[in-house]
């Protein structure tokens, strides 16, 4: 899988910008291609210092890379203008984001944009390979095909009470209902088409 990985460059912490590496190492051994190199090694002086011609080249650059990836992952523990920007813009391509952050650190602002594209796990040092693995994994098999429909004020509230209460992201907790009962359904399994 080609994944996006953005996160602060300029307001970030030290001890975030560690777990920046750390995210991008265990893509990396997960077996996914990562485009990061925009994020690394980076500073604020280096934004800073940029021509006018070299920003939009940056940006050019960054926005056919979010084009080309299958997933976009976020390191959404600092609040950054610029990243809202690329989150807005992967969501407008019709990206799923998974916006990671460290705990005490969830970015309020997005938390209901884009429910069922947008994903929010916090994570440690220690479970971060796992929640990586959980949301890579539910990610691919969201990416077939995209069903929208309209519920009523109840079912919301108790979808977003189940994605609170069991931290699952709705679309997850409707997708195993949908297939528990396909299971379940002697006549589907029987008909063929």
């Amino acid at each position: 899988m080609k994944i996006y990985f953005t996160a602060s460059v300029s307001s970030a912490p030290d001890e975030v910008k560690t777990s920046y590496k750390e995210i991008i190492a265990v893509l990396t051994n997960l077996g996914h291609t990562v485009m990061a190199d925009h994020v690394l090694g980076k500073d604020k002086e280096d934004i800073t210092s940029q021509t006018v011609d070299e920003a939009l080249e940056v940006q050019k650059r960054m926005s056919q890379r979010k084009k080309q990836a299958d997933l976009v992952v976020v390191e959404g523990s600092t609040a950054s203008f610029g990243v809202g920007q690329e989150i807005a813009e992967a969501l407008n391509d019709n990206k799923q984001v998974l916006v990671l952050y460290l705990p005490g650190k969830k970015p309020h602002i997005l938390i209901n944009h884009g429910r069922d594209v947008i994903y929010f796990a916090e994570y440690t040092k220690e479970s971060l390979r796992s929640t990586l693995e959980e949301y890579i994994e539910y990610a691919k098999t969201n990416s077939d095909t995209r069903f929208n429909f309209f519920i009523s004020p109840q079912i919301g509230s108790y979808l977003d009470w189940v994605a609170r209460k069991r931290k699952l992201p709705r679309a997850v907790y409707l997708r195993k209902l949908i297939e528990d009962d396909m299971a379940g359904d002697k006549e589907y399994k029987g008909s063929t088409g």
